[in-house]
């Protein structure tokens, strides 16, 4: 028998193993930290694990799918942002708590390593389009998902946008043979 000291419930291990064997295998937790309001959050090789609808569950989100984190250290907020489909608004889940800690580098360390491929590609003056692929980091032949991200100020519905992205994830997609 192994003991390993920790410092989060053994509630939170038990509903990280237990969601993450709904995808196939068991993850072990390997930061955690404690939300203002007691709920808890953790982070594995393969993913973070966010506070749920219901209070004793947490959602699985896949280190490839986070776009981008940041911590607001005047707020005490943490900031984490899911990928979504090409021209509709990120997912933001906001995080109340007092220091990041470990979990903080261990979101960071690991979102970056899922970063497969990273380009930017002006389409009208300096604003364009940011082509991502990404793949979960706890697995080299996991599948390479694409994102393209508009920068501010350019919106899909603006004419020729879309059709310039497409060709600009096409053209960094043929580039790289991914």
């Amino acid at each position: 028998m192994r003991l390993r000291r920790t410092t989060w419930p053994r509630e939170l291990s038990e509903s990280v193993t237990a969601t993450s064997k709904q995808t196939g295998g068991k993850e072990d937790i390997l930061a955690a930290v404690q939300l203002s309001d007691g709920n808890w959050v953790a982070g594995t090789r393969a993913a973070v694990y966010l506070p749920a609808e219901s209070p004793d569950s947490v959602r699985r989100v896949g280190w490839e799918q986070i776009e981008r984190a940041g911590w607001d250290s005047e707020a005490s907020v943490m900031h984490i942002y899911e990928t979504t489909a090409f021209g509709t608004p990120l997912r933001g889940t906001e995080l109340k708590l007092d220091d990041p800690g470990r979990f903080g580098q261990l979101l960071r360390e690991r979102v970056d390593a899922s970063i497969v491929v990273q380009r930017h590609i002006p389409l009208k003056g300096k604003r364009g389009v940011r082509i991502v692929a990404r793949r979960n980091p706890s697995d080299t032949n996991a599948p390479v998902t694409w994102n393209a991200v508009l920068d501010k100020g350019l919106e899909p519905d603006q004419p020729g946008v879309l059709d310039a992205a497409d060709a600009a994830l096409k053209s960094v997609r043929d580039e790289f043979g991914i």
